[in-house]
């Protein structure tokens, strides 16, 4: 286990500051102290990120792939009565 100490400096003076304050009592500023670690695992992080951007890749290419080739509705087409009544209309 780390040891960590209780007494950390300000993140804007410099000054020292208990761990769990939450204001600076030399300057004033809130949270003087943010931790260097990040609070998620970074291996997850990167999961997430590659998982997302594959995600994203896929859903690109099958856009791209509607447009380039999806079904063209014509006039006749968009008319979602059966063919005997659409052509006694007109």
């Amino acid at each position: 286990m780390k040891y960590e100490p209780s007494v950390v400096t300000c993140r804007l003076c410099d000054a020292p500051v208990e761990r769990d304050a939450i204001v600076c009592a030399a300057c004033g500023v809130k949270s003087p102290w943010v931790p260097d670690e990040p609070s998620a695992n970074l291996r997850v992080i990167r999961l997430v990120m590659w998982g997302g951007g594959i995600v994203l890749a896929i859903m690109l290419l099958f856009v791209v792939g509607m447009m380039s080739f999806g079904p063209v509705a014509e006039e006749e087409e968009r008319d979602h009565r059966p063919p005997s009544m659409s052509s006694q209309g007109r």
